[in-house]
């Protein structure tokens, strides 16, 4: 069930209506958001609620193993993390792993009982089991008291946040949902974010949906100038999509009495490769700095150990977005990158003295500019293409294809790009002030007006169906 669709719309206004009154009930409350958290994800398949009601189950158990025996809390620990990057695996990656043996080991009589399974991975495991890893990681940590099995799983299944996060943190979450007085929102902070998610979605991604699909898939038969414009369409594309998700999913969690979570600043305006992982998917950014990066030293042990630590974090978190080895370049040039970045601003900066040629000094900014989003926009051919190869024909196609016909070139398309790339990046933060302090005047008239204003020209300037949003797939 998608957000910006009739059915969704059906079922929010059903338990919005339902729940208003009992947030301050709090035991009521859990019962209630427990059941419409069980509903909202029943819809997409009654044996995908099955097997998240197993994990959750398994992982209580071993929350629970944690509380009573302390004293081999490291083992419990292992056996948590290795039960859930098995049931991870097993959905995500095991035909991955099949595929790679049969290639390499195809001549040994064992391959042969090696097979492919059809394998329908639940939606939102990769985003769920993260939240399940690093809640039984602050439990072992004691910085998270053993939890109740009702709030545990309504953490777990929370259903705006379970497709595609943001990944909230356990503590903040208790918190709320343990408290009477819930989030006191603004309307009109949420109408903002939901008219900003149903534009970026609606609107901007369902546009440049068209322009993503054939030229990833069939490289070979597009222009350079087509590939170009399909590659930026796609950096695009996947920003406005996955952020316009986490606009309505955090105005979702507003009117349930859960604070929003930032997920996106303005990525596209970064300045370096460090800069732009501080404002893109922010949730797992933390999450992966937290529960990965740290934990394999950080910068703790050396500038050569950091660099190591910086290139694992991001090849792991390519590998956790899909079982392909383009996934895996994908997060391994964004750790090489990000290495080279931290040199640079650490060994080589403070040798370039800047402010003695002003030139220089006013160019170098752009030019940081054009790196940084250049670099980002090279590595997404590698995260949409199907596999490695297609991702480098489409790289050898920018660099000299023997197609001429120039397919792409609409103002339509330009206008988006220049409306994603500088109007939201750049000026966003800046609109959204201005239509908060628009939506909180007292004539109720002039609200209603504008807000119809709006919608109908969102939709207007949609399509007739959605296509689903990007990060369902991992």
């Amino acid at each position: 069930m998608l957000f910006p669709t009739y059915s969704f719309l059906i079922f929010f206004i059903i338990v919005f209506s339902l729940g208003i009154s009992l947030k301050k009930q709090v035991d009521l409350y859990k019962v209630f958001l427990l059941l419409a958290n069980f509903i909202f994800y029943s819809f997409w398949g009654l044996n995908f609620l099955s097997s998240l009601l197993i994990s959750i189950g398994i992982n209580y158990g071993i929350l629970l193993g944690l509380k009573s025996y302390p004293k081999n809390a490291k083992l419990w620990l292992f056996l948590g993390i290795i039960f859930n990057i098995l049931y991870l695996g097993t959905f995500k990656y095991y035909n991955f792993f099949v595929d790679s043996f049969l290639e390499v080991f195809s001549f040994l009589p064992l391959a042969s009982t090696f097979q492919p399974l059809e394998i329908l991975a639940p939606v939102g495991v990769s985003f769920y089991t993260f939240r399940i890893i690093s809640h039984l990681v602050d439990c072992y940590r004691q910085k998270l008291p053993f939890p109740r099995c009702i709030d545990y799983t309504i953490y777990i299944t929370y259903f705006p946040q379970i497709a595609s996060g943001p990944i909230a943190r356990a503590q903040e979450f208790y918190q709320q949902l343990n408290s009477s007085q819930k989030y006191d929102y603004k309307i009109e902070e949420v109408i903002v974010l939901i008219l900003s998610g149903l534009f970026k979605k609606y609107t901007l991604s369902s546009f440049l949906f068209n322009f993503t699909q054939l030229p990833f898939s069939d490289p070979d038969s597009y222009s350079r100038w087509d590939l170009i414009l399909a590659a930026v369409s796609y950096s695009c594309l996947i920003y406005v999509d996955f952020s316009g998700y986490s606009d309505l999913s955090n105005a979702i969690s507003s009117v349930f009495g859960f604070r929003p979570i930032p997920n996106f600043n303005c990525p596209y305006r970064s300045f370096s490769l460090q800069e732009f992982w501080h404002r893109w998917h922010i949730s797992l950014s933390e999450w992966l700095r937290d529960y990965l990066y740290i934990p394999l030293g950080g910068n703790r042990l050396g500038q050569k150990r950091k660099y190591l630590n910086l290139f694992l974090t991001l090849l792991i978190g390519g590998f956790w977005h899909g079982a392909g080895l383009n996934f895996i370049f994908w997060g391994g040039i964004h750790g090489l990158g990000l290495g080279v970045n931290h040199y640079f601003k650490e060994e080589l900066k403070p040798q370039i003295d800047l402010e003695t040629n002003s030139i220089l000094s006013s160019i170098i900014p752009v030019l940081n500019w054009g790196l940084t989003f250049g670099f980002v926009t090279l590595s997404w051919i590698f995260f949409q293409s199907p596999n490695i190869e297609t991702a480098l024909n489409f790289i050898q196609g920018i660099w000299s294809s023997e197609v001429q016909t120039f397919q792409f070139n609409f103002w339509q398309l330009y206008l988006v790009i220049f409306i994603i790339l500088v109007v939201i990046n750049f000026y966003g933060q800046t609109i959204t002030v201005a239509l908060i302090r628009l939506f909180a005047l007292k004539n109720i008239f002039f609200r209603i007006v504008l807000i119809s204003g709006f919608v109908y020209s969102i939709l207007m300037l949609g399509p007739n169906s959605v296509p689903p949003f990007i990060y369902f797939n991992f």
